[in-house]
């Protein structure tokens, strides 16, 4: 990245059909992204089965994502459409709020890797010490706290471009015009260490939860924490579904977060195309759009909550789905002791 205004962001150096298909994008995406980040915030919130640590986290990953679904990519789908940039203090402000969705996204990951990791491969006792009221409302503040110590910098150095983004075909239309949090140095330099930095957490996490399921004696849904099978013996067969479950976190997460790493990496040495850029930060927006399926799709609750609120079960009062699962229960999923007997005493 040579300079400050050699990775654009937006249609300042894209054509007028590479514009089209871009707005497009980024509209179907703002919607689709919206709609999934509200119904999981909605279904937590109403559901009191659904309020658990787990879910807190998954929650602040929505809000996050909303910042960049519901707010970042609208205004970008206009600014594209129309090649014009708003005015200073709104185009900063839209900037920040980017890259403070982005990083504190990626930071919920890996809350939710780690504390998925504590419940799986650690004690009760472990879980419920660190994972209590309070100790999990500062690691969700702490992941706002970080990102807006990260974004400071950049605000603080912030510039605006001295004209406007004009039509693509125009010969005066200019790289560079258009003002993104990326094209700092810093904030590029930031990202990519964030993105590497949780990458590493969230492999390391459920490639241990994957390892665990392996040698483990009970068949268990990793994404749900739900005891599926509950003998107290061996069983023969494992499930070998359960690790396509965690190996598809890692991969998705990892498909849609290193090849923008890459690009920001290699900007740092040399200019990087606009066409390798767009594509590679369209995937990345992916990921704010697919979390909310990504954490919920195999959660048995929130798939009851969904049907409720679909026939409109508790807009009549209803009762939804079985009490939530304890810690307790989690216990008995990756046992301490190999002997059947310890274990048939604690199942009792």
């Amino acid at each position: 990245m040579p300079n400050d205004t050699d990775v654009p962001l937006s249609a300042c150096a894209l054509g007028r059909g590479s514009r089209i298909s871009l707005t497009t994008v980024y509209s179907f995406m703002c919607v689709l992204g919206t709609l999934l980040n509200l119904l999981v915030i909605y279904l937590v919130v109403t559901f009191k089965k659904l309020r658990t640590a787990s879910n807190a986290f998954i929650v602040n990953g929505c809000v996050a994502d909303l910042l960049v679904c519901a707010f970042w990519m609208p205004h970008e789908a206009v600014a594209t459409s129309t090649g014009t940039i708003l005015v200073i203090g709104y185009q900063a402000f839209k900037e920040a709020l980017l890259f403070l969705g982005i990083t504190v996204s990626l930071l919920s990951h890996s809350l939710i890797a780690v504390n998925r990791y504590v419940l799986i491969t650690k004690t009760p006792a472990v879980y419920q010490s660190l994972y209590q009221k309070r100790n999990t409302e500062w690691m969700i503040a702490g992941s706002w706290l970080i990102s807006l110590g990260s974004l400071f910098p950049w605000i603080t150095s912030f510039r605006y471009p001295p004209e406007r983004c004009r039509d693509a075909e125009d010969a005066s239309f200019a790289k560079g015009t258009s003002v993104s949090v990326l094209s700092s140095r810093f904030a590029a330099g930031t990202l990519a260490f964030t993105i590497i930095g949780q990458t590493l957490v969230v492999v390391y996490c459920y490639f241990k939860i994957f390892r665990r399921v392996q040698r483990s004696v009970k068949r268990v849904s990793i994404l749900n924490f739900q005891i599926v099978n509950n003998l107290p013996y061996s069983f023969p067969r494992k499930d070998k579904r359960l690790g396509f479950y965690v190996l598809a976190v890692c991969f998705i997460f990892i498909l849609t977060t290193e090849p923008i790493f890459w690009v920001l990496v290699a900007g740092f040495f040399a200019p990087v195309s606009v066409v390798l850029w767009t594509s590679t930060w369209i995937v990345f927006c992916t990921i704010f759009v697919s979390n909310p399926f990504l954490y919920t799709w195999k959660n048995e609750e929130f798939r009851k909550s969904f049907r409720s609120v679909m026939r409109g079960d508790f807009l009549r009062g209803s009762t939804v789905g079985v009490e939530p699962i304890t810690i307790s229960a989690i216990s008995h999923i990756f046992p301490r002791q190999n002997s059947r007997r310890a274990f048939l005493g604690e199942m009792n």
